[in-house]
C-alpha cells in the first residue's frame, strides 16, 4: 500500500512512529507540570517557613549534590526563586534587607546557579538574576522539598497520625 501522505521525504507512515511517542510525553509532561503548579500555589508564604521544612529542603539539596548552597539560601530559592527578579524585589518577597539579598544571589552567581544581569544593575533597577540549568535544578529541589512538607503536614495526615496515636495499645488490650 503507497503512503497516503509525505512530511518532507518521510512517508507518514514511517514518521508516525516517531512523532507519537514524542507527542504523548509532550501531554505527560505538560499535565504533571499544571499538577504541580497548582499545587505550588497552595504552599503557604516564605514566612511559614519551619524548621522541618529548611532541614528537609537541605538534605533534598545535599542528596541532589548542592553541598555548596546553605541555610541562608532557602528563602531565596522558596518557589517561584530569583528567575527574573530585582535585589529589591526578592528582597521585600522574603522580608529581608537588600545588602543581604544581593550578598546570597552573588553567591549563587559564584556557585554557577544564577547569572546575575550587569546591564539591569548599572542601569538603575538593581541587581536582577536569571537561573542557570543548575539554578533551575535547584529550584526543582526545593520545590519537591517543599510540596513533600506541605503534604506531611496536611490535615489528612495529621488526622492520620492522630487515629494511630489514638489506637490503644496491645498491652492495654483486655485477654
Amino acid at each position: 500500500m503507497p503512503p497516503f501522505a509525505h512530511i518532507g521525504n518521510i512517508p507518514v507512515e514511517e514518521y508516525a512512529g516517531f512523532v507519537v511517542p514524542v507527542i504523548l510525553l509532550y501531554v505527560y509532561a505538560r499535565q504533571r507540570n499544571r499538577r504541580d503548579r497548582k499545587a505550588l500555589a497552595r504552599l503557604p508564604g516564605v514566612a511559614a517557613l519551619d524548621e522541618r521544612s529548611v532541614r528537609r529542603v537541605l538534605a533534598r539539596w545535599a542528596k541532589g549534590g548542592h553541598e555548596d548552597v546553605g541555610r541562608e539560601h532557602v528563602a531565596l530559592m522558596y518557589p517561584p526563586g530569583p528567575d527574573g527578579v530585582t535585589c529589591g524585589e526578592l528582597a521585600e518577597r522574603i522580608d529581608a534587607d537588600k545588602a543581604s539579598v544581593r550578598t546570597r544571589l552573588e553567591d549563587l552567581a559564584e556557585f554557577g546557579y544564577l547569572e546575575i544581569d550587569a546591564d539591569a544593575d548599572e542601569a538603575g533597577e538593581g541587581l536582577r538574576g536569571w537561573l542557570t540549568v543548575e539554578g533551575i535544578s535547584l529550584l526543582n529541589l526545593t520545590e519537591e522539598a517543599l510540596l513533600d512538607a506541605a503534604s506531611d503536614a496536611s490535615p489528612s495526615n495529621a488526622d492520620a497520625t492522630d487515629k494511630t496515636d489514638a489506637s490503644p495499645a496491645a498491652s492495654d488490650l483486655p485477654g
